[in-house]
């Protein structure tokens, strides 16, 4: 089989070019949208259309089938499309005086009603809510979607098939991986931890934390209008540097992420936003356990068996509703009270690790499976 793909970046590597018995051929170059975004992203300075179209002569006869990512294919070949927020995707969303918005929706959407399209995979219960609630004002064409929409979580390669009881002598070694740091709960694991070590709750040579992310990407997409100043970052890193059991990377190969989550004992996600999660899956398939918030899919892949919840108020996207930096502040102190309370009773109840690491690895087994997605996902494909 012949499945064309929009590009291969990191989502299409792991949502869709998975079966090494499917050939998949990039039409990234291919793509009539590809340029039309070039050059209205970088000299217009417009949003990304999220549409893909082959140019003529692409040789888009000789495939089977297309499957895109967060894209409406425009072709008449057969395709399937993988989402993790809503279908279509029109930046900016949708806010009550955007006219236009409704009009690209009607037009975009158009597609999704023909026959050649085959699915709408939704990567997780959220994004399948999200969509039902694009819609809801519209039930012939709900009515007609839902016959479409499917949730196929993504799959994981499994690492390791248990985890063994640890060391008690060796301290509890918690990691955090995360490229946009501070978008991702960085900031907040840090402080959690220094007050933790100055209330005198935790002792130094109990923990062990390693950081891998970007200190300079301060920009939280969460906080909108609502940013930090420059003194929340400037105290995270005195923190860091204050203290020789924190472990910063900015970068490290994948090989070596993954090996050293299998030797570590915690993961750490506190994010403020995030589509779904790749990185937990990652984790729970090295047998580390991890601690989420609960936005989006979190939830989902972060049961309470196999991890902890940092747990908020969410709007009706499953967000975080930052609006104001009073907001702001308030649930940063609520994540960091959270985050103390879990990182103290792993603490005082350590054997909780493995319990909840070999319940990790149970639910990657059973919920993301490569061969049982693989034979859904031709299921579709041959609909």
């Amino acid at each position: 089989m012949r499945v064309g793909v929009s590009n291969d970046n990191y989502p299409e590597k792991r949502t869709i070019i998975v079966d090494a018995g499917v050939e998949y051929v990039n039409f990234k170059k291919k793509n009539i949208y590809s340029y039309i975004n070039l050059l209205n992203m970088k000299f217009f300075k417009k949003n990304k259309i999220f549409l893909f179209r082959p140019l003529m002569g692409s040789q888009e006869k000789n495939i089977d089938i297309f499957h895109v990512f967060n894209e409406i294919a425009i072709t008449d070949r057969k395709w399937v499309v993988t989402f993790e927020t809503e279908l279509p995707r029109i930046l900016p969303r949708k806010n009550a005086s955007d006219d236009s918005f409704d009009a690209r929706l009607k037009r975009h959407s158009a597609a999704l009603m023909q026959k050649n399209c085959l699915a709408l995979i939704a990567l997780s219960g959220a994004a399948y809510n999200l969509e039902m609630k694009l819609f809801q004002d519209n039930p012939e064409l709900l009515r007609t979607l839902r016959e479409k929409l499917v949730v196929l979580h993504p799959p994981q390669k499994l690492y390791v098939e248990e985890r063994k009881p640890r060391n008690a002598a060796n301290p509890v070694h918690f990691v955090f991986v995360g490229r946009d740091f501070y978008r991702k709960g960085g900031g907040e694991i840090v402080r959690a931890f220094d007050e933790l070590l100055n209330e005198k709750k935790i002792r130094p040579e109990q923990i062990k934390v390693t950081l891998i992310g970007d200190l300079n990407k301060t920009n939280n997409y969460a906080f909108g209008k609502y940013q930090d100043d420059a003194a929340f970052a400037r105290e995270t890193e005195a923190a860091i540097a204050r203290y020789s059991l924190f472990d910063h990377h900015s970068v490290m190969p994948n090989d070596k992420v993954m090996q050293l989550l299998q030797e570590a004992d915690v993961g750490l996600l506190p994010t403020w936003a995030e589509t779904y999660g790749f990185s937990v899956l990652e984790m729970q398939s090295c047998g580390c356990p991890v601690i989420t918030t609960n936005v989006r899919a979190l939830p989902e892949i972060n049961p309470q068996e196999a991890g902890w919840l940092v747990k908020h108020e969410l709007n009706e996207d499953c967000d975080y509703a930052v609006t104001s930096f009073e907001q702001r502040d308030s649930v940063r102190r609520k994540t960091v009270d959270q985050m103390k309370a879990i990182i103290e009773d792993i603490i005082q109840n350590p054997e909780q690790i493995v319990d909840k690491a070999n319940a990790s690895i149970a639910r990657i087994k059973n919920e993301h499976d490569v061969e049982v997605y693989q034979d859904k996902l031709r299921a579709l494909y041959n609909k």
